[in-house]
């Protein structure tokens, strides 16, 4: 078989054992004379293909302007032309191509000669100056139009109104003529650099080698969910603390002092529980029975098998159940015991429980819908519970006396105030009429302010009764009830209590 050296054709070699010598040259003179002639080509075509690139960044900042320019010659005619040439002249802008050279010009520089040479020509053209395709310039009397040929006079100063539209007419043909050549030259120096670089590569040369790999790193897999460490509960201790309110403290030094509750060493410890992760509130709100979302929710984001997710999905079903919202609790008990299944079969035997629960295995689902029956059913009866312990044992105002020798008792209006209002006894001749109808007035008033449950049990003139209506009001009405009472003289004895308790 014969062998193939077709790939060291693209080896350059400055000391070939086969280089052709001159018979006067020595062998070490040729390869030196070689080897430089090799980087000097390489260093021309970098130097050549470094000027192409610069000229194509030049045309491409070039060419709208020359656009901008010819758009508004045909729109505005000459005048306009003058004002660019006017602008760049007195307002120029220092930005220029990044070469690096001592004496390059600025973009504007360049725009400036440009419309002056397209200014001499179009008004040359005017007078009747042909253009010479061959030459690809303007051409007057045999000769070429440039700096040296000047330009008319009537193209100096204001121009005449039967040579303004025709000269607008020529210097967008002169300004389009250009905006074609540029875009040959564009044409012309792409094919050159497709030559260079294809030149370039023809070789294998130092520059071309480059490492593949300079390091390496290893990426540690993150750790399963189903593997996590259950956290130790943090210890708190719970204190339970009693309070009694009453109208004159000073009175009576009979008053329970305050009670402080030692908790209860069998009591478990209470875990605080986060709220639940995006990730763990969108998998909350997978419909019951839906597995296969279920399951691909885990396959996308498999932190939601944490104890973490587990414990609050918990907790968001009791929150849930609590505000009357029994789908999201029954959703969140659901997909718990996902998680909790998902946990105690490991991660190897995920994907064998989702598989029967997608087949409906009938085994499997009775397992599963026993299971959260009675899960969701412990949590709605817990709730229940807790509300109604929470009404039992919420803060009352009762109306107690602190002496318990001491009756209260009720002292009702009747009525508002009579028109033949009369008061006797001891010390009437010392009373204000006028005070007493407004006080009366406003005992009625106070007295009709109330709702009728409270007026019933006042009626009654039972402390029991009122207490109970008392009772079912929140603290801060109940206060204000106690408060009208005294304020109508209701009370048969002037500084009342009010007892805050907390029934057992």
């Amino acid at each position: 078989m014969p062998l193939n050296y077709s790939k060291w054709d693209m080896l350059e070699l400055s000391d070939d054992s086969d280089i052709e010598e001159h018979p006067n040259v020595d062998k070490k003179s040729m390869i030196k004379w070689k080897q430089r002639d090799i980087h000097e080509k390489r260093e021309a075509r970098k130097l050549k293909l470094a000027k192409l690139n610069s000229e194509l960044d030049l045309n491409a900042v070039l060419r709208p302007r020359i656009v901008s320019i010819a758009e508004g010659v045909s729109s505005k005619g000459a005048d306009y032309y003058r004002s660019v040439q006017r602008r760049l002249r007195e307002d120029p802008s220092p930005d220029k191509p990044s070469t690096g050279a001592a004496n390059q010009p600025t973009y504007d520089q360049m725009m400036g000669q440009l419309l002056s040479d397209v200014w001499r020509e179009s008004a040359h053209l005017v007078d009747g100056a042909t253009f010479d395709e061959a030459k690809k310039s303007v051409v007057k009397d045999g000769k070429k139009v440039d700096e040296k040929t000047g330009v008319p006079d009537w193209a100096e100063g204001s121009l005449p109104d039967g040579k303004k539209e025709v000269l607008a007419t020529r210097l967008e043909e002169r300004l389009r003529w250009h905006l074609k050549e540029l875009d040959n030259r564009d044409k012309e120096v792409r094919t050159e650099i497709e030559e260079l670089e294809k030149e370039m590569h023809k070789k294998i040369t130092s520059e071309d080698i480059h490492d593949g790999w300079s390091k390496s790193s290893v990426v540690a897999p993150k750790p399963s969910p189903l593997e996590d460490k259950p956290k130790p509960n943090k210890e708190k201790a719970s204190t339970k603390t009693e309070t009694i309110e009453v109208l004159n403290p000073g009175a009576s030094t009979s008053s329970a002092p305050l009670k402080t509750a030692t908790p209860d060493p069998d009591d478990d410890d209470e875990v605080e529980l986060g709220p639940l992760t995006p990730s763990g509130r969108a998998f909350a709100q997978i419909p019951l029975g839906d597995f296969a979302r279920s399951y691909a929710a885990i396959q996308r984001d498999s932190s939601v098998l944490t104890e973490k997710t587990h414990d609050s999905l918990l907790a968001e079903a009791f929150d849930a159940e609590r505000r009357g919202d029994h789908d999201l609790a029954r959703r969140c008990v659901h997909q718990s015991l996902l998680i909790n299944y998902c946990r105690q079969l490991g991660k190897d035997g995920v994907g064998l429980f989702f598989q029967k629960m997608i087949a409906r295995n009938p085994k499997s689902i009775e397992m599963f819908t026993q299971d959260f029956q009675q899960t969701y059913n412990r949590i709605a009866q817990r709730t229940k519970e807790m509300i109604s312990e929470e009404e039992t044992e919420r803060e009352q105002i009762q109306l107690v006396a602190e002496d318990p020798n001491v009756t209260i008792g009720f002292n009702l209006p009747d009525g508002p105030a009579p028109d033949d209002l009369r008061v006797e006894g001891e010390g009437a001749e010392e009373l204000d009429l006028d005070q007493v109808r407004a006080f009366l007035d406003r005992k009625w008033e106070i007295f009709q302010s109330f709702d009728q449950p409270l007026q019933a049990a006042l009626k009654t003139e039972k402390l029991d009764q009122v207490n109970k209506v008392l009772g079912r009001m929140k603290v801060k009405d109940a206060e204000a009830v106690v408060a009208l009472l005294q304020e109508g003289g209701m009370l048969s004895f002037s500084e009342s209590g009010v007892r805050d308790m907390t029934k057992n």
